[in-house]
């Protein structure tokens, strides 16, 4: 059989699988799909990732004749430790294969030898003896069915036996992984945001506070790409339906960085220039309010703030404030152009003018 591409995961129709909706509610397994494509993004590779197509995660990493081929089913569970027992486990009902190992195995009966790996990835470790060891252990790295002992090999090879009778080459046990990967299941989320933040922080320092709308977005994308089994007829509508790539992560971070920063982010430069202008701090927490009840009235779509909105950024248009270094210089620039001051609202010109000011200029 030919080494695989991704001519070849688009032409085969993907084993049904199950779970997609829990991977639209952003459960473990997209968060564990995540993380694994953003360690890709931050080494440099390049890669195609497929996401609850063929398996939970299918990624294709590098280009040409050094691309590698893997396949991913991630299992979360609560229990403390898996067994090569469990991992054999057939169940009573239902089409071959039956048993978590024989799902694994599928993958390199449909896309041959050539793949890099068919690898199970859960939450918990695997507890058992390598064929090198005395004794068995609790096991957080990468290995696979042929480094295990005899005995932890006997029941995946007669569950992988019964799964593909007359297709199981006992040579592949090596292609079959297994990799234990440090999420919890109360905070995985917190941990890929964390990595996110990571990530972006290598960028530039400031970019970590794009962080959060990055991991809503990657989300998001991810999401979209799940639940659809149709075969594909080329690449291009593979990728297009079910796939996030390198460019596709690129562009996602330009766009959440190219976006306006909010007023959490750019307070702290107009708290300094308060402060230094001699601004006690009840006086200043009180003008952080009314930017506050200014931006939600105009995010709410109030008329007073959205008419507002519209008169200041009309004056900011006729003022050079690209020339200016001082956010109350630039507001007293503005009120020169004759603007009002709300009557009976919760915020006053000069917030107003401060939150416009800051959001075009950031």
């Amino acid at each position: 059989m030919p080494k695989p591409s991704l001519s070849t995961v688009a032409e085969k129709k993907p084993r049904e699988t199950a779970g997609s909706d829990a991977f639209r509610a952003f459960d473990f397994q997209v968060n564990v799909s995540m993380a694994r494509i953003l360690d890709l993004y931050r080494q440099g590779k390049e890669f195609v990732a497929v996401f609850d197509h063929h398996d939970d995660l299918v990624l294709f990493v590098g280009e040409g004749e050094d691309s590698e081929l893997s396949f991913y089913q991630v299992k979360s569970t609560s229990e403390l430790t898996w067994t090569a027992a469990r991992l054999a486990k057939r169940a009573a009902k239902g089409e071959l294969p039956k048993s978590i190992v024989g799902k694994a195995y599928y993958n390199v009966a449909q896309f041959g030898p050539e793949i890099r790996r068919a690898s199970i990835v859960s939450n918990r470790p695997l507890s058992a003896m390598l064929a090198a060891s005395a004794a068995s252990a609790l096991h957080d790295g990468e290995l696979s069915v042929a480094d295990l002992c005899a005995d932890d090999q006997t029941p995946l090879i007669k569950s992988l036996e019964a799964d593909f009778p007359g297709g199981f080459d006992k040579a592949h046990t090596n292609l079959l992984t297994f990799q234990r990967v440090p999420f919890d299941l109360d905070s995985y989320r917190a941990t890929v945001l964390g990595r996110v933040v990571t990530m972006l922080e290598e960028f530039r320092p400031d970019f970590a506070a794009c962080a959060s709308p990055f991991f809503t977005a990657l989300l998001a994308a991810a999401g979209e790409c799940t639940g659809n089994k149709t075969k594909s007829a080329t690449v291009e509508e593979l990728k297009e339906r079910v796939s996030l790539s390198r460019d596709d992560i690129s562009r996602m971070i330009a766009r959440v960085q190219g976006r306006a920063k909010n007023l959490v982010e750019w307070w702290p430069s107009v708290h300094e220039e308060l402060v230094g202008e001699g601004r006690r701090a009840l006086q200043v927490q009180r003008i952080k309010n009314m930017c506050m009840s200014y931006a939600n009235a105009r995010r709410a779509g109030e008329m007073a703030a959205s008419e507002l909105s519209v008169a200041i950024r009309a004056a900011i248009a006729k003022t050079p404030v690209d020339g200016m270094d001082s956010v109350l210089e630039a507001v007293v620039a503005l009120k020169a152009h004759g603007l009002d001051e709300p009557s009976t609202e919760p915020y006053d010109l000069q917030s107003a003018m401060i939150v416009e000011l800051m959001e075009t200029m950031t």
